[in-house]
C-alpha cells in the first residue's frame, strides 16, 4: 500500500492524518499520523499522542505507534485495512498487541 493508499483510507474512516518527519529532515523517513478522536474545543498546542496513530513504512508493510503500546510488526493489505477499522469501531490498546514484532 502506498503512502497516498493508506491517507486515502485513513479519511475514509474518518481520520485527520497529517505527514511528519520525527527526527533529521534528511535522514528520517516521513510517518503518517492519523487522528480519529477530536481535540477537546478550544484546542491549543501540540495535539495529544494519546488520541494519534503513527504509520511507519518499512519494505514488508506499514507498521504502527499507538500511545504506550509497542509498535505492531510492518502490516500490510487487508491485515491493514481490518486492524485499522476495527480500531475505529472500538479503539483500545490492547488490539495493537496481537499485531507485535515477530
Amino acid at each position: 500500500m502506498t503512502q497516498a493508499e493508506l491517507i486515502s483510507f485513513l479519511e475514509s474512516l474518518g481520520a485527520d492524518v497529517v505527514v511528519r518527519k520525527f527526527g533529521p529532515q534528511d535522514t528520517t523517513p516521513d510517518s503518517v499520523c492519523a487522528y480519529f478522536v477530536p481535540e477537546p474545543e478550544p484546542f491549543e498546542g501540540i495535539r495529544a499522542w494519546k488520541y494519534m496513530l503513527m504509520l511507519h513504512e518499512f519494505e514488508d508493510g506499514w507498521a504502527i505507534n499507538y500511545g504506550q503500546s509497542p509498535r505492531t510488526r510492518a502490516l500490510k493489505g487487508q491485515e491493514l485495512k481490518a486492524l485499522l477499522t476495527e480500531w475505529v469501531r472500538e479503539p483500545n490498546e490492547k488490539l495493537f498487541l496481537q499485531y507485535g514484532l515477530e
